[in-house]
C-alpha cells in the first residue's frame, strides 16, 4: 500500500471530524496563523533538540542506543519536553487573549499543516535513498489514525490555552499543556529510537484518549462562545 495519502488523510479526516462538530464557517486567518505556527516551531525545535546531542557526539540513533537504556530514555524525554515547550509555548504566544475558536482552528491548521510535512517528508526520504513507499495496509492505516488524533490534539490544545488564558491562568495552563505533550512526543521519541512495537501501540492509543478527552473538554466551551468581531493577530 502506498503511504503518502495515509497521512495527509488522517489531517483532512480531522478538519471534517472539527466541521461536523458544528465548525462550519471556517476562520481562514486563524487556519493560516496555525500554518505559520507550524514552521516557526520547526525552525525553533529542530536546533535546541539537536545541538546538545551533537555536542555529545550523538549523529545517529545507533549512537543514542549504544549507550544503553537509560540514555535512550534520557534523550527521549529530552526530545519530548523540547517539541512540548516549543509547540505549546508558540501556540499559546499566538492565541493568548483571543477567542476560543481562534484557538480551535490555529490548532487545526498546526495539526493539519503537520500531517502533510510528514507526508513530503517521507517522500523526500525515499526519493533520496531510492527506498520503496510501499509498506503493509495496516502500517498506512496506523499512519493515518496517528495523524488524525494528533490534529485533533492540536485543536484541544489550541482551545484549551485561549480559555485558560481567559480565565488567567494561562502560565497553569500552559504549563500542563507542555506536560501532556512531552509525555506524548517523549513516548513517540523512544519508539521512533527503538522501534519497539508495544511502545508504539501504547503511544496510538494514549495520544487517541488525550485527544478525544481533551475534545469532550474545549468543544463545548468554543460552541457556546459568544460570536464575535476579533482580528488574527500577525
Amino acid at each position: 500500500m502506498y503511504l503518502l495519502p495515509f497521512p495527509i488523510a488522517g489531517g483532512v479526516l480531522a478538519w471534517a471530524t472539527v466541521y461536523f462538530l458544528g465548525f462550519k464557517r471556517q476562520k481562514w486567518g486563524e487556519f493560516i496563523l496555525g500554518v505559520a505556527a507550524f514552521f516557526i516551531a520547526l525552525v525553533l525545535q529542530n536546533p535546541i533538540q539537536q545541538l546538545p546531542l551533537l555536542g555529545m557526539g550523538i549523529r545517529s540513533n545507533a549512537d543514542v542506543l549504544a549507550r544503553g537504556t537509560a540514555f535512550v530514555v534520557g534523550v527521549s524525554v529530552w526530545l519530548g519536553l523540547v517539541a512540548g515547550a516549543v509547540q505549546e509555548g508558540i501556540k499559546y504566544f499566538l492565541v493568548k487573549g483571543k477567542s476560543l475558536k481562534t484557538g480551535l482552528f490555529m490548532g487545526l491548521g498546526f495539526g493539519v499543516t503537520e500531517a502533510f510535512i510528514i507526508a513530503v517528508t517521507a517522500l523526500a526520504g525515499a526519493l533520496a535513498t531510492g527506498e520503496s513507499l510501499n509498506v503493509p495496509l495496516g502500517t498506512a492505516i496506523i499512519s493515518m489514525v496517528e495523524r488524525y488524533f494528533v490534529a485533533l490534539f492540536h485543536v484541544g490544545t489550541g482551545i484549551y490555552l485561549a480559555y485558560s488564558h481567559r480565565r488567567g491562568q494561562g502560565k497553569t495552563g500552559l504549563l500542563a499543556m507542555i506536560g501532556i505533550h512531552t509525555v506524548i512526543d517523549s513516548m513517540a521519541a523512544y519508539y521512533q529510537l527503538t522501534k519497539s512495537e508495544p511502545v508504539m501501540y501504547a503511544v496510538e492509543l494514549i495520544t487517541a484518549l488525550i485527544a478525544l478527552g481533551m475534545l469532550y473538554y474545549t468543544i463545548p466551551m468554543a460552541k457556546a462562545e459568544p460570536a464575535e468581531e476579533e482580528k488574527v493577530l500577525w
